[in-house]
């Protein structure tokens, strides 16, 4: 029982001290390898493509698919670290959200597009999700939960014969969904300021990222369409504030672009398309 109990301690401490030396945080806690974050996230994009596929929303629009690559990738050049390939989806749905997956894959939702109000929103809220392959929040996500459940799997191993199995096991969960709630928030804020950061190297005002935290607090809680970016990119409010006290130690902000023509004729082609849950209400 002792041995048992010193070689959980022993694997939680190696687990615990155990971190990655690259992405932005040096010191961040990653189980996972460069090449292996690229082919899991090779593999995850393939199965959320099928689905999509499934589901017939995939926008295959020639132009609007060049569109938000030149952009993306325009983004990506000044992005602090290349460890990724990326590559950048767009999905035929009312939803405004953006997301990314371990290595490089970014998902732009047309509900976006619709909403955003000019080029420097949009190319904010991507930069944003640039910031999360960058700082490889993914896989550090990912592996805050698999060693909250290495050390739960210790706790029930040692203490089986002493504690409820059941009073355990409910520990672990506590453990595992703070862990993974802490990070949300901490992953969130970094992200915030690469992207700030890359949107001014790329040449667009940063205020953007702040006009559109500003509109969708607004928008909180009122529409359907919200809840899904709001529950993954919460508070608003406050993040408009970090990202605004950021941008005055940038630099001069004046000769920043806003807006394109591209952009608003990307906006109007997407504007047209009809999305079957809405034609159902």
């Amino acid at each position: 029982m002792k041995r048992i109990e010193k070689l959980g301690l022993f694997l939680y401490l190696l687990v615990l001290f155990s971190c990655a030396t690259s992405g932005i945080n040096k010191n961040q806690f990653n189980l996972y390898g460069l090449d292996e974050e690229t082919n899991l996230g090779n593999q995850l994009a393939q199965e959320v493509l099928s689905e999509y596929q499934k589901q017939g929303k995939i926008y295959n629009d020639q132009k609007a698919l060049e569109y938000i690559n030149q952009l993306g990738h325009s983004l990506v050049s000044y992005a602090p670290e290349q460890h990724f390939q990326y590559q950048f989806y767009l999905i035929k749905t009312p939803e405004v959200n953006a997301f990314a997956l371990p290595g490089g894959h970014i998902f732009v939702f047309t509900g976006l597009i619709n909403y955003c109000q000019n080029e420097a929103e949009l190319a904010g809220v991507m930069a944003h999700e640039i910031g999360h392959v960058v700082a490889r929040h993914g896989t550090e996500r990912l592996s805050a939960m698999q060693a909250a459940d290495l050390v739960g799997r210790i706790i029930l191993s040692g203490l089986s014969q002493k504690v409820d199995p059941e009073i355990a096991k409910l520990a672990i969960d506590i453990t595992a969904t703070g862990a993974f709630l802490a990070y949300s928030r901490e992953n969130e804020r970094e992200a915030d300021d690469i992207g700030a950061r890359v949107m001014y190297q790329a040449g667009y005002h940063p205020e953007a990222l702040v006009s559109f935290f500003s509109q969708l607090g607004q928008e909180a809680g009122k529409m359907s369409k919200f809840e899904v970016f709001l529950s993954t990119h919460p508070d608003p409010q406050n993040r408009q504030q970090r990202v605004n006290d950021l941008i005055q130690t940038l630099g001069s902000t004046e000769s920043l672009k806003w807006d394109s023509k591209e952009f608003q004729a990307l906006k109007a082609r997407v504007a047209t398309i009809k999305y079957p849950e809405e034609e159902a209400k």
